[in-house]
């Protein structure tokens, strides 16, 4: 998650005033907005991630594997959060990000899958709640990505949106 952060950079020339350093520093706003959608985002897989291994009595080969998978594509969500924020106008690049998103939810989902197949649950209740979870994120995610065939932006606001639940849904009371 912290490679996140090495996207923002202030262009080479220096600022000779507080004003040229101002704009420069305004001229990050995509930058920082896709990394925070994209720190936070990170942050509840992460959870999702512990969440699940938390369920879990034990783990095997394929369950090692599947984990692998999902840190691959949380390995390239800087790159795809990079290109959101320099294009943040594009279709093709909130494609890309929720495409990254995408995999990750798969990668969670492989997990949970193989976990209960193999019977790994040490609660049999928890396979549901996570699953329902995940699939319910993975479903905001697309709805928001599919805004972007209206206005990108709005689909990044969509994302943020839809994340923003996420963070604040452990809090609600008739939340599990």
């Amino acid at each position: 998650m912290t490679l996140l952060v090495l996207d923002l950079r202030l262009p080479i020339l220096p600022a000779r005033t507080d004003v040229q350093l101002w704009s420069q520093l305004s001229g990050l706003l995509p930058q920082f907005v896709a990394y925070a959608l994209s720190f936070t985002l990170l942050g509840t897989f992460w959870l999702a991630q512990h969440t699940l291994l938390a369920q879990l009595d034990g783990s095997d080969r394929h369950q090692t594997w599947a984990a692998l998978i999902f840190l691959f594509f949380v390995t390239t969500l800087p790159f795809t959060a990079s290109v959101l924020a320099s294009h943040v106008n594009l279709r093709l690049a909130v494609g890309l990000y929720w495409l990254n998103l995408l995999m990750l939810g798969a990668g969670i989902g492989w997990q949970i899958v193989h976990a209960r197949r193999a019977a790994l649950f040490n609660d049999p209740d928890a396979y549901r709640l996570i699953w329902r979870r995940l699939l319910l994120a993975q479903t905001l995610y697309a709805i928001a990505a599919a805004i972007a065939f209206l206005s990108p932006p709005a689909a990044v606001l969509a994302l943020a949106s839809a994340q923003l639940f996420f963070m604040i849904s452990p809090r609600l009371p008739w939340a599990t």
